[in-house]
């Protein structure tokens, strides 16, 4: 069974799984701007990233069953491994990730599915900004979104604002390293902190078609259209956070 299939008859329950995972914590949490949500249609969610909770939150209170990108090193854990499949999540597994990221993710959009994305990768997760900051946006989603060729394509951005919330050390770095030596954030010492949320506000911006800028993605504009699609993206969720 490849990936989309195992994906697949996760659908009907994800929102509810998401939702026991976060009726645990008791949290506060408002949504703002949920009438910008497309309907229907191969959607690209395009999010801030502070805590291990934000896909549970984002599936369980936009209420859609959302596939997020993981990091590699999520996929080499057995265990949170199957946990994350069951919830949609799909875990990038190879050094080479990128072709792996445009052929599942290209086959879930072309099925009109929600696809989630965390463009500031691991960084956050480490060194914790301020719940308004955000960390440099990576461009793999702007060339997924510009390569997919998926008509109608839409990308949403979305910012978690915290309001309230614990940290704690959470596990050492050494156990992320051995999980996963290709990454460079991993070789160092110290902790993977816990942010747990208390009172959160999810902002969802405009949707943003991607069409005009696939129009102009080709030849040698194609590098300052995916710079300029990184830097609309990232401005966009930088706002939601500040405002």
């Amino acid at each position: 069974m490849n990936l989309l299939e195992s994906i697949a008859p996760f659908d009907g329950y994800v929102t509810a799984m998401a939702q026991d995972v976060l009726g645990l914590l008791g949290l506060d949490v408002r949504v703002q701007n949920r009438e910008r949500l497309p309907p229907s249609g191969p959607t690209l969610i395009v999010c801030n990233h502070r805590s291990f909770l934000d896909p549970f939150i984002l599936t369980s209170f936009l209420n859609t069953p959302i596939n997020f990108v993981c990091h590699r090193y999520m996929g080499n854990v057995p265990v949170l491994r199957e946990v994350l499949q069951s919830c949609g999540g799909f875990p990038l597994t190879s050094d080479d990730w990128y072709p792996e990221l445009l052929h599942h993710a290209t086959g879930l959009l072309d099925r009109g599915k929600t696809i989630g994305i965390f463009p500031e990768g691991a960084a956050p997760m480490l060194a914790t900004p301020p719940p308004t900051g955000i960390c440099p946006f990576y461009r793999g989603f702007a060339h997924l979104a510009l390569q997919a060729t998926v008509p109608d394509l839409q990308i949403v951005p979305v910012a978690i604002l915290s309001q309230s919330e614990m940290q704690w050390p959470a596990i050492p770095l050494s156990v992320l390293h051995h999980l996963d030596p290709l990454e460079p954030l991993f070789r160092q010492d110290g902790w993977h902190p816990a942010v747990v949320y208390q009172e959160v506000a999810i902002r969802i911006g405009k949707p943003l078609a991607i069409a005009p800028y696939q129009h102009q993605y080709h030849g040698r504009q194609a590098g300052k259209v995916v710079k300029d699609l990184t830097a609309t993206l990232s401005s966009q969720v930088a706002e939601l956070l500040s405002a």
